[in-house]
This record gives structure tokens, sequence and C-alpha cells, in this order.
């Protein structure tokens, strides 16, 4: 059903009161039929910014570069910072731009990095056009947090220079003073052993191969533009078919969540 349009119903006039579904006794006002389509559900991704501000207005992200792993689904942005802010730290800025490169750059964006979250119910974008309810099933649902990658490289590099600096004051002083230190040994049976390794194994392989990945280009088009027009077109169903429901109610909810039979002790 990959690119079945499905009709869930035809707006008209209601003709059922709200009593008889089970609804407080109010007046409806119409019924809006739904429909379902699959024209882009399998490249359809929710994208969350769950640190960013939430009353942030379309446009307002833009980032200056975007970038993907399309075997692994590791989506980056790199979103520019307005280093000619007042509230902007520019000596802290040029400490961590160290992170960034070596010529002297400061600290002037701040990278996204994609976080997949595991589907625990079905999400759906829904477009309303013309009195109806368009409906995209969503394939994945990803977070974009910050990525701290350029604090690693800041710590790695005063660890160079400290490292650096103790081999020099040991060639001036001589040899070093042994000390007595403590040691604690922890003792694993086999069978832990062998599974502490095959995970390390498995986490390092694993991100290993990510790393190996090559970038591809990530074009962005944020709201308003022809791009963005074009893709959202699509989430508007082009053909329809009346849905035929071939279960009754009870199969129906005992597909979805089980069993509805009460327990019986």
């Amino acid at each position: 059903m990959a690119d079945t349009d499905i009709n869930m119903g035809e707006r008209e006039t209601p003709t059922v009161s709200a009593k008889e579904y089970g609804l407080p006794d109010e007046e409806i006002v119409a019924e809006i039929p739904i429909y379902l389509t699959h024209r882009i559900a399998k490249n359809l991704h929710l994208l969350q910014y769950p640190q960013r501000n939430s009353h942030a207005r379309p446009g307002e992200l833009n980032p200056s570069v975007a970038r993907l792993k399309p075997i692994h689904g590791q989506i980056e942005m790199d979103i520019q910072l307005d280093v000619t802010s007042p509230m902007y730290n520019k000596e802290r800025g040029r400490d961590l731009g160290v992170g960034l490169s070596d010529n002297g750059r400061i600290l002037d964006i701040q990278t996204l990095v994609s976080v997949n979250i595991p589907k625990s119910s079905n999400y759906m974008a829904g477009a309303f056009r013309d009195g109806a309810l368009h409906l995209t099933p969503i394939e994945k649902i990803t977070q974009l947090r910050p990525s701290l990658k350029y604090l690693d490289r800041v710590a790695e590099k005063e660890l160079a220079a400290s490292k650096l600096d103790n081999d020099d004051d040991d060639d001036d002083d001589g040899k070093k003073e042994i000390k007595a230190q403590t040691i604690q040994v922890t003792v694993r049976s086999a069978q832990a052993e062998e599974a502490l390794r095959q995970q390390q194994n498995s986490i390092s392989y694993l991100q290993q191969k990510l790393e190996e990945e090559p970038w591809s280009k990530l074009s962005y088009y944020d709201v308003g533009s022809e791009e963005s027009s074009l893709v959202s077109s699509k989430l508007v169903a082009r053909h329809t078919d009346d849905l035929v429901c071939r279960t009754s109610p009870d199969e129906f909810l005992t597909a979805i969540i089980g069993s509805i039979e009460p327990d019986v002790l």
C-alpha cells in the first residue's frame, strides 16, 4: 500500500446525534472525512529540538550546513551563533574555538546531532485541505541535540600539552621517586569476561562503522520555500478509495491491544 489513498469518511451534515456516539449530548456541527495516504511515508521523519525555544518561529533555525549519513541515518546541522551579541563571551569563545581548528577561530557555530527515538506509538502528519483531513504515517522520530565533540578536542589538546610539559620537567629533575600505590584488583568469571568482551566489541564495531561512513551533503529548505511547498503538497491524497472494514470492533481492538476478555480467577 505504498501509494494507496484511503477515504475514511465523507463530509456531510450529521444525521446521528452525539449521544448515539457515546458523547455528551451536544450538537455535532460537521463530520470531517479523513484520507490516509502513503505518498511520502517512507521518507517522512519527525525532527524534534528538545533544547531549543518552543516558541521559535519557522525560519529561525536556518542551518548554514546540513549533512547526512544515509546508511546509519545520522544527521548533523551547523547553526550559526551570533558572535556580535553582547551576551556572547568572546574570550571563552576563543578558548573553545580550539576544538574547531588551530588557526585562532572562535566558536561561531553550534552543531546539532541526531539521536534516534524508539517509537512507542504511531505518529502521523496531518494536512487539512478543502474541509478534509489528510494523514501520512511518520517513518522515524529523531531528536537533534547539541554535539560537544569540540570539548573533547579541547581536552585532548590540553592533555597533550600537559603531557609535554611533564616530560620536560622529568628530564630536568632526573629520576622520579617511586612511590607505593594501592592497586584494586577485580576478578570476573570467564563467562562475565566473555560477555563483556562481546558487548565492547559490538559497541566499538558499530561506532567504527558509523565513523567510517562518509557524510553526504543535505539540502535544507525551510517553511515557505518553493521546495518545502512542493513536499507539503504530497501530504494530500491524490486519489480516494472507500475503506472497507473487514473486522468487527472486538476483532479490531484485539488486534491492537490484545485480548479484551476479562481475567477470570
